[in-house]
């Protein structure tokens, strides 16, 4: 279904399909957007690897550089590895809390072949620094591209995109306004959305496949 397939259901199932609408198409749109973005963390649809998404899992760094800036769009990393010519090793994720406590003299360690990838809220860093140039690679699960037109279709999966539109309600019933607010709607339509795509996540993705952290879906927003 395509952007405005989907706004049109969510008008049909609102009961909005005269004029004046209760809700205007720019907003059910962003809701739309909004909806693709919960599924596509809650169930973790989009997954990203260097074949399929190398600007976001692939980066080169030369000898002596260690940091990279995790991509905005990348909100989980499951596996990480480091490639030095034909040798690709994998790296263990750790915090930079734990490296502090078991390895404490880390920062200072001369340049050699990586073993740590520590992660900060935005940055990963290499342990130690690399002594020659090589390719960090990624893998994991990444946002999906915001729908722009009518005639755009969510990236996520098809079988996934009539129930987009629960969220969509949800949002549009809990807007405390005296035409649409109805939080009995708002409630039902948001179960209906967390019994198809899953619950929301409360805490950090980007730890959840951590060497340091409990395996456990985490994070968002």
């Amino acid at each position: 279904m395509n952007r405005g397939a989907l706004r049109r259901r969510v008008r049909l199932l609102a009961q909005d399909t005269a004029r004046p609408y209760m809700w205007q198409d720019e907003d059910i749109d962003d809701w739309l957007n909004e909806a693709q973005q919960e599924g596509a963390v809650r169930a973790r649809l989009l997954r990203a690897t260097p074949a399929t998404d190398g600007n976001l899992c692939e980066h080169s760094l030369g000898a002596g550089e260690s940091t990279v800036t995790i991509p905005h769009s990348l909100f989980e990393i499951s596996h990480q590895s480091w490639r030095q010519g034909d040798r690709t090793a994998r790296l263990h994720l750790v915090s930079r809390e734990w490296m502090d406590t078991t390895i404490p003299r880390w920062r200072d360690e001369p340049a050699g072949e990586p073993a740590y990838l520590v992660q900060d809220a935005n940055v990963l860093q290499l342990s130690p620094a690399p002594s020659i140039a090589g390719t960090l690679l990624l893998e994991g699960y990444r946002m999906p591209k915001a729908m722009e037109s009518d005639e755009d279709e969510p990236e996520i999966p098809a079988f996934h995109h009539v129930h987009l539109v629960q969220w969509a309600m949800h949002v549009g019933y809990s807007i405390p306004d005296a035409e649409t607010f109805n939080p009995d709607k708002s409630r039902i339509a948001e179960a209906e959305f967390s019994r198809f795509f899953g619950s929301r996540p409360d805490a950090d993705l980007r730890a959840s496949t951590r060497h340091d952290e409990a395996q456990r879906i985490v994070a968002w927003l």
